[in-house]
Protein backbone atom coordinates (compact mmCIF):
# COMPACT_ATOMS: atom_id res chain seq x y z
CA UNK A 1 0.00 0.00 0.00
CA UNK A 2 2.77 2.26 0.97
CA UNK A 3 4.62 1.89 -2.84
CA UNK A 4 0.63 2.84 -4.51
CA UNK A 5 0.67 5.72 -2.40
CA UNK A 6 2.79 7.99 -4.40
CA UNK A 7 0.55 7.18 -7.25
CA UNK A 8 -2.65 8.09 -6.00
CA UNK A 9 -1.09 11.88 -5.12
CA UNK A 10 -0.12 12.09 -8.68
CA UNK A 11 -3.41 13.76 -10.10
CA UNK A 12 -3.59 16.06 -7.16
CA UNK A 13 0.13 17.15 -7.90
CA UNK A 14 -0.79 17.75 -11.67
CA UNK A 15 2.40 15.17 -12.95
CA UNK A 16 -0.37 12.50 -13.87
CA UNK A 17 -0.37 11.86 -18.02
CA UNK A 18 -2.72 14.09 -19.36
CA UNK A 19 -6.17 12.67 -20.96
CA UNK A 20 -6.60 12.24 -24.67
CA UNK A 21 -8.33 15.13 -25.96
CA UNK A 22 -11.51 14.29 -27.10
CA UNK A 23 -12.21 12.68 -31.39
CA UNK A 24 -13.05 15.04 -33.81
CA UNK A 25 -17.27 15.50 -34.12
CA UNK A 26 -18.37 13.02 -36.43
CA UNK A 27 -20.77 14.80 -39.06
CA UNK A 28 -24.40 13.77 -37.88
CA UNK A 29 -25.97 11.42 -40.09
CA UNK A 30 -29.86 10.94 -39.07
CA UNK A 31 -32.37 10.36 -41.58
CA UNK A 32 -36.00 8.86 -41.62
CA UNK A 33 -38.43 7.65 -44.27
CA UNK A 34 -41.86 6.92 -44.23
CA UNK A 35 -43.80 5.47 -47.51
CA UNK A 36 -47.55 6.51 -47.23
CA UNK A 37 -47.29 6.81 -43.65
CA UNK A 38 -45.17 3.52 -43.18
CA UNK A 39 -41.60 3.49 -41.61
CA UNK A 40 -39.21 2.32 -43.65
CA UNK A 41 -35.45 2.10 -42.51
CA UNK A 42 -33.66 4.41 -44.13
CA UNK A 43 -29.72 3.55 -44.85
CA UNK A 44 -27.51 6.30 -43.86
CA UNK A 45 -24.37 4.75 -45.14
CA UNK A 46 -25.82 4.32 -48.48
CA UNK A 47 -27.74 7.31 -48.74
CA UNK A 48 -26.17 10.59 -50.03
CA UNK A 49 -26.28 14.49 -50.52
CA UNK A 50 -24.43 16.23 -53.19
CA UNK A 51 -24.49 19.77 -53.87
CA UNK A 52 -23.12 20.25 -57.35
CA UNK A 53 -21.22 23.04 -58.67
CA UNK A 54 -23.94 24.78 -60.18
CA UNK A 55 -25.84 24.69 -56.80
CA UNK A 56 -28.26 21.45 -57.42
CA UNK A 57 -28.82 20.35 -54.46
CA UNK A 58 -29.65 16.38 -54.84
CA UNK A 59 -31.05 14.44 -51.68
CA UNK A 60 -30.78 10.65 -52.44
CA UNK A 61 -32.26 7.85 -49.23
CA UNK A 62 -31.74 4.45 -50.04
CA UNK A 63 -33.63 1.97 -48.00
CA UNK A 64 -32.14 -0.11 -45.73
CA UNK A 65 -33.34 -3.70 -47.21
CA UNK A 66 -32.38 -2.45 -50.55
CA UNK A 67 -29.01 -0.89 -50.23
CA UNK A 68 -27.62 -1.26 -53.83
CA UNK A 69 -30.93 0.64 -54.94
CA UNK A 70 -31.98 3.90 -56.46
CA UNK A 71 -34.64 5.40 -53.47
CA UNK A 72 -35.74 8.29 -53.55
CA UNK A 73 -33.95 11.18 -55.38
CA UNK A 74 -35.36 14.66 -54.70
CA UNK A 75 -33.67 17.65 -56.97
CA UNK A 76 -33.57 21.18 -55.97
CA UNK A 77 -32.08 23.24 -58.70
CA UNK A 78 -30.23 26.74 -57.69
CA UNK A 79 -30.20 25.90 -54.68
CA UNK A 80 -29.32 29.10 -52.28
CA UNK A 81 -27.50 27.25 -49.33
CA UNK A 82 -30.08 28.65 -46.61
CA UNK A 83 -32.99 27.79 -44.57
CA UNK A 84 -36.10 28.06 -46.93
CA UNK A 85 -39.19 25.76 -48.21
CA UNK A 86 -38.23 24.26 -51.85
CA UNK A 87 -41.46 23.26 -53.42
CA UNK A 88 -41.71 21.20 -56.28
CA UNK A 89 -44.29 23.27 -57.55
CA UNK A 90 -42.40 25.84 -58.97
CA UNK A 91 -41.03 23.24 -61.47
CA UNK A 92 -42.98 26.03 -63.98
CA UNK A 93 -40.89 28.77 -63.23
CA UNK A 94 -38.10 27.31 -64.84
CA UNK A 95 -36.51 25.42 -61.73
CA UNK A 96 -35.40 21.63 -61.79
CA UNK A 97 -37.31 20.41 -59.10
CA UNK A 98 -38.50 17.05 -59.15
CA UNK A 99 -38.60 13.52 -57.18
CA UNK A 100 -38.20 10.19 -58.35
CA UNK A 101 -38.66 6.70 -56.40
CA UNK A 102 -37.29 3.39 -57.77
CA UNK A 103 -37.39 -0.02 -55.99
CA UNK A 104 -37.75 -3.52 -57.01
CA UNK A 105 -40.02 -3.32 -60.01
CA UNK A 106 -42.10 -0.14 -58.91
CA UNK A 107 -40.60 3.28 -60.81
CA UNK A 108 -42.48 6.27 -59.59
CA UNK A 109 -41.97 10.18 -60.34
CA UNK A 110 -43.06 13.04 -59.17
CA UNK A 111 -43.62 14.33 -62.57
CA UNK A 112 -46.26 11.64 -63.45
CA UNK A 113 -48.47 13.08 -61.18
CA UNK A 114 -51.21 15.65 -62.34
CA UNK A 115 -50.51 17.03 -59.08
CA UNK A 116 -47.51 16.59 -57.57
CA UNK A 117 -47.56 18.61 -53.97
CA UNK A 118 -43.50 18.00 -52.50
CA UNK A 119 -41.41 20.56 -50.89
CA UNK A 120 -38.22 20.64 -48.79
CA UNK A 121 -38.02 22.41 -45.90
CA UNK A 122 -34.33 23.38 -44.80
CA UNK A 123 -34.25 24.06 -41.09
CA UNK A 124 -30.58 24.20 -40.62
CA UNK A 125 -27.23 25.02 -42.69
CA UNK A 126 -23.67 24.27 -41.61
CA UNK A 127 -21.86 25.34 -44.13
CA UNK A 128 -18.53 24.83 -42.07
CA UNK A 129 -19.73 21.36 -41.16
CA UNK A 130 -21.12 20.83 -44.68
CA UNK A 131 -24.68 19.35 -43.40
CA UNK A 132 -28.37 20.81 -43.97
CA UNK A 133 -30.88 19.62 -41.53
CA UNK A 134 -35.05 19.76 -42.29
CA UNK A 135 -37.43 17.83 -43.81
CA UNK A 136 -38.70 16.09 -47.17
CA UNK A 137 -42.55 15.43 -48.17
CA UNK A 138 -43.12 14.38 -51.80
CA UNK A 139 -45.86 12.63 -54.00
CA UNK A 140 -45.00 10.59 -56.89
CA UNK A 141 -46.88 8.27 -59.58
CA UNK A 142 -46.10 5.16 -60.69
CA UNK A 143 -45.34 4.48 -64.09
CA UNK A 144 -46.99 1.84 -66.18
CA UNK A 145 -50.01 -0.18 -64.84
CA UNK A 146 -51.77 0.50 -61.92
CA UNK A 147 -50.42 4.21 -61.86
CA UNK A 148 -50.24 3.99 -57.64
CA UNK A 149 -49.15 7.22 -55.80
CA UNK A 150 -47.23 6.97 -52.82
CA UNK A 151 -46.46 9.83 -50.38
CA UNK A 152 -42.56 10.12 -49.29
CA UNK A 153 -41.48 11.63 -45.95
CA UNK A 154 -38.91 12.19 -43.30
CA UNK A 155 -36.28 14.10 -41.79
CA UNK A 156 -32.76 14.66 -42.50
CA UNK A 157 -29.77 16.09 -40.41
CA UNK A 158 -27.13 14.98 -43.12
CA UNK A 159 -23.73 16.13 -44.19
CA UNK A 160 -23.58 17.45 -47.82
CA UNK A 161 -20.89 16.56 -50.30
CA UNK A 162 -19.92 18.15 -53.20
CA UNK A 163 -20.72 16.38 -56.26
Amino acid sequence: MKRLLPLLLLPLLGAAPAMPPAPAATPVRHLTLRIDGKNVPADTLSSRFFLSEDRALRLNIVRADDPDGQGLNIIIDRFPIKVGAYKFQEILSGRNRDASYRYGAISAYSKSCADNPGQVVITGVNAERHWLRGTYRCQVCEVGRGARRFTLEGEFEFPVEKE
